[in-house]
């Protein structure tokens, strides 16, 4: 599905010096919160008043319907109280508010709020810290999928390694969301 007004947005984050943007967004009955990184073009999307969230990307202007995250889909049916799975209307909504967002700059306290909201099986260990050389689990694709996105996925699987999530927040945290292959490249498998 095409986001018509990704480009207007990111040009406003631009020209805020933004570079990743925090605001809240009203979807029928419920209220989300919504991290954009511009370099990633990535959102990360937590539903308020519930351990629930998922992850979308924007490639080339298109952003996929299917959302990696089943409850995140039986949650935005109940938002609209309707009775089937519909997640192109919530992305439509989302695409067609973006010109009249309120952002500001997302801050470490405020992107770790918005990441322990986002998990839906909490636990302690939602954090990005550092890569690890390894094979990857089933637990930690999914893990992966939910808190970084597929893109982290299939780049762990060309390079080998894996995400390694801590209890707290760290400095390469939120740098991981802003853009996490310099994380990479800069950092490596060391911690």
């Amino acid at each position: 599905m095409r986001f018509y007004n990704i480009d207007t947005f990111e040009q406003r984050m631009a020209t805020q010096s933004v570079s990743i943007a925090f605001f809240c967004f009203k979807y029928h009955n419920c209220t989300l919160e919504i991290a954009y990184s511009r370099k990633q073009r990535k959102f990360i999307i937590a539903f308020v008043d519930h351990n629930l969230g998922f992850t979308c990307s924007v490639d080339n202007g298109f952003v996929c319907s299917y959302i990696n995250h089943k409850d995140a889909v039986k949650q935005l049916m109940r938002c609209r109280n309707h009775d089937k799975y519909d997640p192109k209307d919530f992305l439509e909504l989302l695409d067609a508010y973006l010109p009249e967002a309120n952002f500001c700059q997302v801050n470490d306290k405020r992107y770790n709020y918005i990441l322990s909201r986002a998990v839906s099986n909490f636990e302690d260990r939602i954090y990005f810290n550092h890569w690890r050389s390894s094979n990857m689990t089933d637990r930690q694709k999914e893990k992966t999928i939910e808190l970084m996105g597929y893109e982290v996925l299939y780049f762990c699987k060309e390079n080998h390694v894996i995400p390694v999530f801590f209890a707290h927040p760290t400095s390469r945290t939120l740098a991981a969301f802003e853009d996490y292959k310099a994380d990479y490249f800069v950092n490596g498998t060391k911690i």
